[in-house]
Parts: structure tokens; C-alpha cells; sequence
């Protein structure tokens, strides 16, 4: 039977539609697959909320529902998952963590095999755990009266020296300034701190009692502690003063001019202190390397708000970066912009599909992450595969470039590591995503 030239032309049309269908829905697929799997080095299910997370070393540690779980941070593989009966956990910086309730102590090792455990009469606060294994803790009572407590690596105590609740303002350290709540599970430095508020002086602290020079400070929460490495600031004549000593001894000192910055937030990295403090619609800026080479201050104006727009001002270990309703931008040590990039309205709302929304923006570490509800582009093609309702976007602090993309379900949260690698949290996985 002959085929006509309109019903040929109409089959090769059909055809090349068809083609042309299975192409994008082929890229759709790959698009897919690069948003769930493309820049992940590892998923694991952890089965529980794991969004109360510390990375130390090559470790990762999660404590929840009286569960403490230590991960290898390279494979994700679970090292150990113990049931424990405690509150809280603090993690050390060589590992060692401490898990307590109110009437409980117990130590473990970065492996989570158990070192010691005792009970108490009373809660007694983690703040300092020692490279081997040696713990300070906190007791106070509802007289405000607090004593420090030294347990030696076996978890015998060694001495109990009595202190006023007023000398015990908590340093910054690492994942935590000042103004952050108590958390679950948190890192604690090596050596414990002792602050005097009537001589606005602080001092490491050793068996009980101050240990070689102290360090000056504004007020008792200007002070950060890394490792054994205790970092105090001042202020003089509109001056600020940055003061180091290690393991008791000056280390180094350095100033820069600033303002007057009231109530400061103090933030710390490995490498570098912050203080901020946010008034008359700009952020004041005072910041110095933990190596003493340099100190700065700035200001960063956010120009005319309302009381609805979006405005936070967030350091990162070599930038600080500044999230506004529809932008982002980030500065350097010197108040220099480094980068700034517009937001659009991508985002739709989880109950008005119809509604566009700004992205969300959290900071964590050097990592700033642009998640979005719905997937990206081709991706919602993808027929047969569901991509979660999230697109997560992973953009470097100091450069503004997206390094890394992932999908995940709503709730998901960054952890920022030094080498710009993200641990991604969420309610019932865990990835780590990479450049």
C-alpha cells in the first residue's frame, strides 16, 4: 500500500517528537541523578533527627534520644551506637566525649569504647576535657555556689575548688558563641576557664587553681578558648586589645581601633576570633587571626530596613557574610565587599504552591546554603523518579562560587567543614556532599 507524502511527513514528525520527548526526559533523568548523588561522597540512614551534630577530627558524633553514635567522617560507616542514660554530651578535641544526666558521668573514647562512668549526687556540668582524657566539670547549687571538679583519666577526682557562679561565664568555642543555647551534644575545649569579673581578667585554669597569666577582657563573655590556646579581648580608649596565652604562657598580643560595641556575640574558628555587634542599622566588626599577625574593624551598613526584612550578619572562618531579604553578600577581614549575588523569588511556599517565596540561607562553617522547594529545571522531568522537595545549594563564603548541589527533604540542615566539604543533616539521612 502506498503511504501518502503527508502521512510519511506526519510519522517522521511524530518520531522526531517522540525523539525529542525521550531526550529530555533522559537529561531529566541525569539532571535527577546529579541532584541526589552527583556530589555526595556518602549517605547513611541514621533512622532518628541526627540535626545536633559535632565533627571533630575524623570524627562525627550524634547524641539523641539517649543514643550517642560516632561515625568515620571519610566512609560514613558507624564506629559505635551505644544506648546511654544521660542529657547531654560533650565532645573533646581529641575525641573523648562525656555523656551526662543529672546524677551520672560517664567518659568514652573517640572509638566509643568506655573509659569510666560514676554516679553523682548532682549534675556536674563538662567544660573542658584534657588530649588524655581528663575532665572538668561544673557543679553549682541553687545557692550559687559552684565548685570545679577534676576527674583524672580513670575518673577519679582529684580536686574540688570552690567558685561564684559569677566566675564562670561560658568562652566561645568552636560551633558555639557566646549567644548560642545550650545544645545536646557540643565540643568543649582542652583547658577550663576561670573569669574575673571584678578585675575583667581571665585565666586558664590547672588541678583547680589559675594557671600562669591571665588575658584581659571587656566583660566576662568576651573570651574564647580553642584547644589550649585561650584568646581574651579589651577594650581602652577606643582601642581593642587582643590577648593570647597557651597552656598558661603569653602567646601573643595585637590591637586595631574600634567603637564602642556594647553587648558583642563572640564567634571563633581554628583560625580566627570574631566579635559583632549590630546597631543604628549596621554591623560593627572586630576580628583578629588566632596567630596575633593582624587585627581589624569595620563596619557593615545594611542600608534602609523595615522591621519584615530579612538581616543577619554571620562570620565564616575567612569572610563574613551578610543575608538580606533579597541578597547576599560577603566582606573581607577588611570590610572590603567580596561578592554579592541577587536572590529571586524561586521558592514556592509548602502550603500555596502558587505563592514565590525568597530562598533560605543558612551559613555554617565556610559554606553558605541557597535551598529552594521544588526540584531544579529538568529535574522535575524526571518521570518514575521522585527528587526530594528541596534543592540544596552549596556556595564558598569567600569566593561566591556554588561548589557542590544537593536534593534533600525539607529540614535539612548544612554542617559546614573547614575544608568546605558539607555534612548534610536531615531527619532520617545523613550525606556528605563535596566539591
Amino acid at each position: 500500500m502506498a503511504v501518502s507524502s503527508g502521512a510519511t511527513k506526519a510519522l517522521i514528525s511524530g518520531a522526531v517528537a517522540i525523539a525529542v520527548c525521550a531526550l529530555v526526559v533522559g537529561i531529566a533523568h541525569w539532571r535527577a541523578h546529579d541532584l541526589v548523588a552527583g556530589d555526595v561522597v556518602w549517605h547513611a540512614e541514621v533512622g532518628s533527627s541526627v540535626d545536633e551534630t559535632v565533627v571533630v577530627r575524623d570524627r562525627i558524633y550524634t547524641y539523641q534520644d539517649d543514643v550517642l553514635t560516632i561515625r568515620d567522617l571519610a566512609s560514613g560507616k558507624m564506629i559505635a551506637e551505644d544506648r546511654l542514660d544521660g542529657t547531654w554530651a560533650r565532645v573533646g578535641d581529641s575525641g573523648d566525649v562525656a555523656v551526662l544526666g543529672i546524677a551520672r558521668i560517664a567518659m568514652y573514647d573517640r572509638d566509643g569504647n568506655q573509659a569510666w562512668a560514676k554516679e553523682l549526687d548532682d549534675l556536674h556540668m563538662p567544660i573542658a576535657i584534657t588530649p588524655d582524657g581528663q575532665l572538668d566539670a561544673i557543679r553549682c547549687s541553687e545557692s550559687d555556689k559552684c565548685v570545679l571538679v577534676h576527674f583524672d583519666s580513670s575518673g577519679t577526682v582529684t580536686s574540688r575548688t570552690p567558685r561564684r557562679a559569677l566566675d564562670l561565664g561560658s568562652p566561645a568555642v568552636i560551633g558555639t558563641s557566646t549567644f548560642d543555647d545550650g545544645q545536646l551534644v557540643q565540643r568543649v575545649p582542652t583547658v577550663p576557664v576561670d573569669i574575673d569579673s571584678k578585675t575583667h581578667s581571665a585565666y586558664q585554669v590547672r588541678d583547680g587553681k589559675r594557671w600562669g597569666s591571665p588575658v584581659g577582657v571587656m566583660d566576662e563573655h568576651t573570651v574564647a578558648q580553642v584547644g589550649d590556646l585561650l584568646v581574651g579581648v579589651s577594650r581602652k580608649d577606643g582601642t581593642c586589645t587582643f590577648a593570647a596565652v597557651r597552656s598558661g604562657v603569653p602567646e601573643w598580643t595585637t590591637t586595631t581601633t574600634c567603637p564602642d560595641l556594647g553587648f558583642p556575640e563572640v564567634d571563633v574558628f581554628a583560625d580566627r576570633i570574631y566579635l559583632t555587634n549590630f546597631a543604628d542599622g549596621a554591623y560593627d566588626v572586630v576580628t583578629s587571626d588566632l596567630e596575633g599577625r593582624r587585627a581589624t574593624a569595620f563596619r557593615v551598613d545594611t542600608g534602609t530596613t523595615t522591621d519584615s526584612d530579612r538581616q543577619l550578619l554571620e562570620p565564616t572562618p575567612d569572610a563574613v557574610v551578610l543575608t538580606q531579604t533579597d541578597r547576599i553578600s560577603a566582606y573581607s577581614m577588611t570590610g572590603k565587599r567580596l561578592w554579592t549575588e541577587t536572590l529571586s523569588r524561586n521558592s514556592r511556599d509548602a502550603l500555596d504552591k502558587s505563592e514565590r517565596l525568597y530562598p533560605g540561607i543558612v551559613v555554617s562553617g565556610p559554606v553558605v546554603d541557597r535551598f529552594e522547594s521544588g526540584p531544579s529545571g529538568l529535574a522535575g522531568l524526571a518521570i518514575g523518579r521522585k527528587v526530594p522537595g528541596y534543592t540544596h545549594t552549596f556556595i564558598s563564603s569567600r569566593t561566591g562560587e556554588e561548589t557542590s548541589q544537593l536534593a534533600a527533604p525539607y529540614g535539612s540542615v548544612p554542617y559546614g567543614l573547614d575544608d568546605s566539604r558539607v555534612l548534610v543533616l536531615g531527619s532520617d539521612d545523613m550525606w556528605l556532599v563535596s566539591p
